[in-house]
């Protein structure tokens, strides 16, 4: 874990493996400093001899300026190589000159305050690198510490304090071998449920795209050729050469649009006009409104589906269309006093209600309320942005 915090390249694709960091980051520069701290001060209240207060002193003023530089920088940036290479050395040196910084009985009792510093070294090394780097880092300090019991002519040549320091090498690496691990297998299942969410979202656009397009078709196309077929509009009706040549129109818009999704529209003018070619007689109350492009396709193929719908099925030959705002809120109501119906009776496969006008407005994160009896019928579409 030599990287340390800052890994904002594997944040995207590994965030336990960053978390792990961090976190170990963290706990090792609260460790090592309340270690640091309290082994200095234990050193200087330990003073006895063979220990030299011209060595002493130097030697637990560097540790407490690297402690607290340290504490700070695994902190804030992590445990970087360049910080835990520098533990060693410090440590490295305290343990080598433990004759001239330890007092002989401490020494004995494998107690002394650089024993601490020992321990602590070896965990923040096994926390930052990979196990091979950890061991090897730890038996640096552990062979040092060694070394340095041996000079100061410890009873049992230090090979008690280094069994000791072996076994923490040992435990510290299989440990943060173990964390590696599952930060590991944490991530590769977070990088299959990425995938699978993105699998799933490319899915849900291609049919929400498949339903906009069936929507425009129905509410466009299809429903002329339903009119014509149904002897609605005669085929050398003018309204049939103006309805198909708007109809036209709008496949080539459809095909060319490259509007950014901010890019607004008149919809009153867009409402207008589909009420001017819908065949009817359409009684309009139009307020002045711009919106969305994309919001003004879902409205007017709504208004186009709601009023074709009149012509095929009311048995009237008008209805009235409102465009309103009010808070922000854009609603259109169409509404005819034609024969009415009953929604529960609507065939599954008829999905122009569904479709074109109810789905069409909530893929805009709009709403649609449809309600009919034996008065009429009424279209509620609305949208907030």
């Amino acid at each position: 874990m030599a990287q340390g915090v800052g890994l904002l390249g594997s944040a995207g694709r590994a965030p336990a493996w960053v978390a792990l960091n961090r976190v170990t980051a963290r706990c090792a520069s609260g460790m090592r400093g309340i270690t640091g701290f309290v082994a200095g001060i234990a050193g200087l209240l330990s003073i006895a001899p063979p220990v030299a207060t011209e060595w002493l002193l130097p030697a637990v003023a560097i540790t407490f300026v690297w402690t607290g530089l340290f504490a700070w920088i695994a902190w804030r940036w992590g445990l970087a190589v360049w910080l835990v290479t520098g533990e060693i050395l410090l440590t490295t040196v305290l343990c080598l000159l433990q004759d001239r910084l330890v007092a002989a009985e401490l020494l004995a009792g494998g107690a002394s305050w650089i024993a601490g510093v020992v321990t602590m070294t070896i965990v923040v090394v096994s926390l930052a690198w990979p196990p091979l780097a950890a061991v090897l880092g730890g038996l640096v300090v552990a062979v040092a510490h060694l070394v340095g019991a041996q000079a100061a002519g410890v009873a049992d040549g230090g090979y008690t304090a280094a069994g000791i320091n072996i076994v923490q090498i040992g435990a510290t690496a299989v440990l943060a071998t173990l964390l590696r691990s599952a930060a590991r297998a944490a991530d590769k299942q977070l990088s299959q449920l990425r995938d699978f969410e993105q699998r799933a979202t490319i899915e849900q656009e291609r049919r929400t795209d498949e339903r906009l397009q069936n929507s425009r078709m129905h509410g466009s196309f299809l429903a002329t050729l339903m009119v014509i077929g149904a002897g609605g509009i005669r085929a050398t009706s003018p309204m049939l050469r103006e309805t198909a040549a708007a109809q036209l129109l709008e496949l080539e818009r459809i095909a060319q649009t490259t509007e950014p999704r901010t890019a607004f529209v008149a919809l009153d003018q867009r409402v207008h006009e589909v009420a001017a070619r819908a065949g009817l007689k359409v009684k309009e109350h139009l307020s002045p409104c711009a919106v969305p492009w994309f919001v003004a396709d879902a409205f007017t193929e709504a208004v186009a589906e709601a009023l074709a719908n009149v012509l095929r099925h009311a048995r009237t030959e008008s209805a009235e269309v409102s465009l309103t705002t009010d808070d922000g809120q854009v609603r259109i109501e169409i509404v005819d006093h034609g024969t009415g119906f009953d929604r529960a009776s609507v065939p599954d496969h008829r999905y122009g209600i569904r479709i074109s006008i109810i789905e069409r407005l909530e893929a805009v994160g709009g709403t649609a309320d449809v309600t009919s009896d034996s008065q009429g019928t009424r279209v509620d579409l609305r949208w907030s942005p």
